[in-house]
């Protein structure tokens, strides 16, 4: 009888099993939230979407249409023209697997609007922000054997100061890449024999830091904004003193949440409260704590 094997069988033999390890995965805690579009009214449902939305199951007849009969604002998801359904939110931070296979350049597609930090250098190979990793719109980027965890949607890193160190080799011109936009940068240590002169054998533009003629030294990146404080979230009470309409200012442009109801009328957002562009308004008697996103 014979017998015989293939070229795949044969490698498997004497390599082993070969591992694929996939370019870029990602992990995201999530809840369902209901919405409904009563008597096929237009009605918005306050959530933070930043995580991003999906229709997980339709509740009702008329077709929830993303787009057309539902969708999602900054104040939440909006539902139209009779749709009903549940929709999975992603809550907190997603964390995004990225990897740079054989050496090579990989964008993983993510929205990076909410801020990226790296969580966890998978790699040998270091992980240096804007020299093997780094952000754009379109997502997060790796290049030259750099993989690591990344957390999509906790707000930019506030700027830090940090010490850079250039060198030019046999008297060449060395560029050394480095944010410098909203920065100064100053020469901290000189290294080398020859001088370092400022815009003569050293010096910086938006690309980073430059060096020639045989100047090493350690530069020190400052940053020239400071980061804004977070803003905090505040809290308004509405009353609708003898059940006439009340309006209460406040900036609700990203959300309002029912905190506590302090009457015994019952609170229905859309119906005895509900918030525009002018601020909360209360009716019927309704008397809460409303929670004002910053």
């Amino acid at each position: 009888m014979k017998t015989g094997l293939s070229l795949a069988g044969i490698a498997g033999l004497i390599i082993g099993p070969m591992v694929f390890w996939p370019v870029a995965t990602r992990a995201t805690a999530t809840r369902t939230l209901t919405c409904e579009s009563v008597n096929n009214r237009y009605t918005t449902c306050v959530t933070d979407t930043r995580g991003g939305v999906t229709l997980q199951r339709q509740l009702s007849n008329a077709p929830c249409i993303e787009h057309r009969t539902w969708g999602v604002t900054e104040q939440g998801i909006w539902v139209d023209k009779g749709c009903r359904g549940v929709f999975r939110v992603a809550v907190g931070p997603t964390t995004l697997t990225c990897r740079s296979l054989n050496y090579k350049y990989q964008l993983c597609q993510v929205d990076t609007r909410g801020g990226v930090r790296l969580a966890r250098q998978l790699s040998n190979t270091r992980c240096i922000e804007h020299r093997t990793w780094g952000v754009q719109e379109q997502g997060i980027w790796v290049d030259k054997g750099c993989a690591g965890e990344f957390l999509v949607g906790v707000g930019a890193a506030p700027p830090t100061e940090q010490v850079i160190r250039c060198a030019s080799v046999h008297n060449r011109r060395a560029d050394c890449p480095v944010p410098t936009r909203a920065a100064t940068v100053t020469l901290q240590r000189q290294l080398s024999t020859a001088a370092c002169i400022p815009n003569r054998t050293w010096g910086y533009d938006e690309r980073g830091i430059w060096v020639s003629n045989g100047c090493r030294g350690e530069f020190l990146v400052s940053p020239t904004t400071v980061p804004d404080r977070p803003a905090q979230e505040a809290l308004v009470v509405c009353r609708s003193s003898d059940g006439t309409y009340v309006r209460c200012p406040a900036d609700t442009r990203r959300g309002v949440l029912l905190q506590r109801q302090l009457s015994q009328r019952p609170c229905r957002a859309h119906q005895t409260w509900g918030f525009d562009t002018q601020g909360i308004w209360v009716t019927q008697g309704c008397e809460a704590e409303f929670l004002v996103r910053p």
